[in-house]
């Protein structure tokens, strides 16, 4: 019986990794057709649990952000799995906000993975306590950031305003002896978000966390957030974005948004309470943002007009679903800071 239910258990993963690579395939060509009504769905999505954050960190637009903040219903979550599954292949649960003093996260995890979402999330560890390490590690969590950005208090305290380096380097100690204690198949890297403040302790903080670190360059959200870097020149003309084409960011009140770079509630696409996700990904709305993406009309649009924009890379984007993506790009021996929105 048990041999019969493992042969079960590898078909269905083995249909699920057919049907993702066809949905991929299907996107990667409307784009190239320049099509604005699309045949495939959202491959990859950002769901925000909450926009509450403990921290005001300078390299974050939360400080900034105008927005009511909130916390998801966890009716308004399963709505939004549901009619993503079975195509949506992996999730961040986060966004603009610490997901951690979500009460429920385990249940969210538990449901988005018993739908065949592989789930990911992001935590500033000030709320990884020994419950909520548990919780994550038991819940079927795939791959975690723990975000700490500095190897000494006095860094942390300048970048990680409001935090404690002492309460959060135990943290994710306790984190990573928990891990080895408990069955899991969870992936976790330790991040920093390298800047001017603490580009000097990248070392320091890679022997720290040998084997699990992630350097990532600092961005400034299309040129919202103003930081000591300079935002890529306006080239004459530029590839449509593949965002608008493979995925969406959800806020917690069910507002959809075109990608992780809108915090506030710009270019708005639809509303999950009232409407199907089906209907927000083919609506009037998105296909707008498509067209004036494949007719370089961005200029008049907030956020896409200020963003160097990230292309579909084609064949590399059908070859491998999205988690892989997600842990080849985070799990990587090198110290160079890597770029990107997630």
């Amino acid at each position: 019986m048990a041999t019969q239910v493992a042969e079960l258990d590898l078909s269905s993963a083995a249909s699920a990794c057919a049907l993702w690579r066809r949905n991929r395939t299907t996107l990667v060509h409307d784009l190239d057709a320049g099509r604005t009504r699309v045949r495939g769905m959202p491959a990859h999505m950002k769901i925000e649990l909450t926009n509450f954050c403990n921290l005001a960190c300078p390299m974050c637009p939360h400080p900034q952000m105008q927005r009511a903040v909130g916390t998801m219903r966890e009716s308004l979550f399963r709505k939004i799995i549901d009619e993503s599954a079975p195509y949506l292949e992996f999730a961040y649960l986060h966004h603009l906000g610490e997901s951690l003093v979500v009460r429920r996260i385990g249940e969210f995890i538990r449901y988005g993975r018993s739908r065949g979402v592989a789930m990911g999330l992001s935590t500033n560890a000030t709320f990884l306590d020994a419950q909520k390490s548990r919780l994550l590690l038991e819940s079927g969590l795939d791959f975690l950031v723990i975000s700490l950005d500095a190897a000494s208090a006095e860094t942390y305290q300048r970048i990680r305003v409001g935090g404690d380096f002492a309460t959060t380097l135990a943290n994710t100690q306790r984190f990573f002896a928990l891990k080895e204690s408990i069955a899991n198949h969870t992936t976790v890297v330790v991040q920093m978000i390298v800047m001017e403040g603490n580009r000097h302790e990248i070392d320091d903080f890679a022997k720290t966390w040998q084997g699990h670190v992630m350097i990532k360059e600092v961005r400034d959200w299309a040129g919202q957030v103003p930081l000591s870097i300079r935002s890529p020149q306006r080239v004459e003309k530029l590839p449509p974005c593949r965002m608008p084409w493979t995925e969406i960011t959800v806020l917690w009140d069910g507002t959809v948004v075109p990608c992780a770079n809108h915090f506030e509630k710009l270019n708005v696409l639809g509303d999950l309470r009232t409407q199907s996700l089906v209907d927000v990904w083919n609506g009037s709305r998105m296909q707008e943002m498509r067209r004036v993406h494949l007719q370089d009309e961005v200029a008049r649009i907030p956020v896409c007009a200020t963003c160097s924009r990230h292309a579909m890379e084609g064949q590399d984007f059908i070859a491998v679903d999205q988690l892989t993506q997600r842990l080849r790009s985070y799990v990587r021996s090198d110290l160079t800071p890597r770029p990107g929105l997630s």
